[in-house]
């Protein structure tokens, strides 16, 4: 006798459990492989927004503004506005790069969430995407790790050439200061040469002025 109750019944079982006969074929479709969420939280952006093409954007100094020039001075002067606008200039150019560096990174962050969505996105039987996720997290990874070195690298070398740079200009108002001339033209190892020269290369510098003032007005007293 046959029972179509029955039957519709077993095919409703059927379709419940799944067509492997168990459970765990319909599990494995709601299964979801990401299903813990994203990695962590991202970290928090700066309270201060930076501009990428200068460091400030209410006194924006060139390079001109903050090395004048000395004009026809030769000797410590001339040198000191060298130094000055090297110095400058690989300030500049450090920050920048290093803001070049921020951005990449936000764009690499934006791909990791890419990867993220995508993994959470998948089922439990999708091993081939599965392993081609991981590919792309795992490339992700390793450019995020050379992205690091090479950042690392460069800002290291920024700052040996500025202390480079810096030490030389040290060592060049010590000259003055003892009274020689660091350039080799003009004006001998005291005086009104090298003094005038120094200050035309120093502008602005109020310091380097008073310090040489010291320095003359205590050559009065020395015995000759």
């Amino acid at each position: 006798m046959h029972d179509k109750h029955a039957n519709d019944h077993l095919a409703e079982i059927e379709k419940r459990i799944g067509d492997d006969g168990t459970v765990n074929g319909n599990l494995k479709k709601l299964a979801k492989i990401g299903g813990a969420g994203k990695s962590g939280d991202d970290a928090k952006e700066p309270e201060e927004k930076l501009n990428p093409a200068q460091p400030s954007d209410q006194v924006a100094k060139t390079v001109n503004d903050r090395c004048p020039s000395p004009g026809a001075a030769a000797g410590a002067a001339q040198q000191q506005w060298q130094l000055c606008q090297e110095i400058v200039k690989t300030e500049l150019a450090q920050y920048k790069y290093s803001m070049t560096m921020y951005a990449l990174a936000r764009t690499r962050q934006q791909r990791l969430q890419e990867i993220e969505r995508e993994r959470s996105d998948l089922g439990a039987d999708e091993q081939g995407k599965l392993q081609d996720n991981t590919n792309k997290l795992l490339a992700l990874l390793s450019r995020m790790e050379v992205d690091r070195q090479q950042s690392r690298a460069y800002m290291d070398a920024y700052a040996a050439r500025l202390a480079y740079l810096r030490a030389v200009r040290d060592m060049l108002s010590n000259e003055v200061l003892r009274g020689k001339d660091g350039g080799g033209s003009g004006g001998g190892s005291g005086g009104g040469g090298v003094n005038g020269r120094v200050a035309a290369g120093v502008v602005g510098l109020a310091t380097m002025k008073a310090a040489l003032d010291a320095v003359k007005t205590e050559r009065k007293g020395w015995p000759r």
